[in-house]
C-alpha cells in the first residue's frame, strides 16, 4: 500500500470514527497545521492578491481575510474524510440549493452542460452534493503527482457518486456533453499563455476559455455554481442562469462574452464571502509576465 494512501485512509477512519463535534477539532487543528506549514512568501502573496483587488486596503484586514481562507483546508479536508457518513440518499439534509430549477430543466430536456465554479468555499462538497442529488456530474480533475494521494481523492470523490476523469480532450469532452453529463470545471486558476484577457476585479486577466469554447462547440450552455457554508453549517448552493452567448456575435466575441460572465459571477462571489478563496494561488502570475512584456 502506498504510504499517503495509508495515511490518508487511516486519517478518514479517524475522521468518520469521531463525533461531529471532535471531527470539528479535528478540522480545527489541521487547519493550524496547515498554516503554519504555508512558506511565508506564499502568504505574503496571499495578502498581496487581497489588497490587489482592492477588497480591502487595509493590510491588517487582508492578512484576516489571508488567514481564515488558509484555516478553513482542515475542515474542508475533515469533510471529505467523513463522506463515508453522508446520507446519500437525503441531501437536502446538508444542504439548500438556490437556482435548482436551472439543473432541473436541463436534466428534463436531456441536455448537458458544462458547470463553471472555483476554489471558493468547499468545492470538495459541491460535487459530492450535486452528484447526491441525482445529477450526472463528471468532475474533471487534474492528475496528482503522489499517487497514493490521487487515488485517496478519485476514490473519495467517487463514494458520492460523481464520475472522476483526468483533464482529457475536447472529443472526449464532446461526447460526454452529448451523454447528458454535467461536466464540472475549476475556472479560476492562472491559464498561462493559452488565456484571453477578461476583467477580474477591474484587472484585464488572462482566464480560462474552455468552458466558452465547450459551451460553442457542443451548443451547452455555462451553468455558474458555488458554495458557502452558514452558521448552522448547512451549506448554501448557489446556481447562476445558463449562460448562452448572444446569436449575433461572431466565435471570438462569443468566447469572450462567455467568459466575462463567468469572471463578473465568481468577483461577487468572492466579494461576498472573500475568507473562503483561494488566495494562495499566483492567480495573476501570467498576465504580470503579459504585462512586462508590453
Amino acid at each position: 500500500m502506498n504510504v499517503t494512501y495509508g495515511i490518508m485512509k487511516g486519517l478518514a477512519k479517524i475522521a468518520c470514527n469521531l463525533s461531529e463535534e471532535k471531527a470539528n477539532y479535528m478540522g480545527e487543528l489541521m487547519g493550524r497545521l496547515f498554516l503554519k506549514l504555508i512558506p511565508l512568501k506564499r502568504k505574503q502573496i496571499s495578502i498581496q492578491n487581497i489588497l490587489r483587488t482592492e477588497i480591502t486596503d487595509d493590510i491588517k484586514k487582508a492578512e484576516e481575510i489571508a488567514k481564515s481562507s488558509a484555516l478553513r483546508f482542515g475542515p474542508m479536508c475533515v469533510s471529505m474524510f467523513r463522506f463515508p457518513l453522508l446520507d446519500k440518499k437525503n441531501p437536502s439534509k446538508y444542504a439548500n440549493i438556490e437556482g435548482k430549477e436551472y439543473l432541473d430543466e436541463l436534466i428534463k430536456n436531456k441536455k448537458g452542460c458544462i458547470l463553471a465554479t472555483g476554489h471558493s468555499g468547499n468545492w470538495e462538497m459541491l460535487g459530492a452534493l450535486l452528484a447526491m442529488y441525482g445529477y450526472p456530474l463528471l468532475s474533471v480533475a487534474m492528475k496528482q503527482s503522489n499517487q497514493g494521494f490521487d487515488r485517496f481523492l478519485v476514490e473519495y470523490r467517487s463514494l458520492t457518486g460523481q464520475k472522476i476523469e483526468y483533464k482529457t480532450g475536447v472529443r472526449d469532452m464532446y461526447r460526454r456533453l452529448k451523454e447528458g453529463y454535467f461536466i464540472a470545471l475549476l475556472c479560476d486558476q492562472d491559464p498561462g499563455k493559452t488565456g484571453i484577457l477578461s476583467d477580474f476585479f477591474n484587472i484585464p486577466t488572462l482566464t480560462a476559455t474552455g468552458p466558452a469554447h465547450l459551451s460553442l462547440l457542443c451548443d451547452a450552455p455555462v451553468v455558474s455554481v458555488m458554495i458557502h457554508q452558514e452558521k448552522n453549517k448547512k451549506y448554501k448552493v448557489k446556481i447562476w442562469e445558463p449562460i448562452k452567448a448572444e446569436k449575433n456575435l461572431s466565435k471570438k466575441e462569443s468566447i469572450k462574452q462567455i467568459t466575462d460572465i463567468i469572471n463578473k459571477r465568481l468577483e461577487e462571489w468572492i466579494k461576498k464571502y472573500p475568507e473562503e478563496w483561494f488566495w494562495l494561488h499566483r492567480r495573476w502570475k501570467s498576465t504580470d509576465k503579459l504585462n512586462k512584456k508590453a
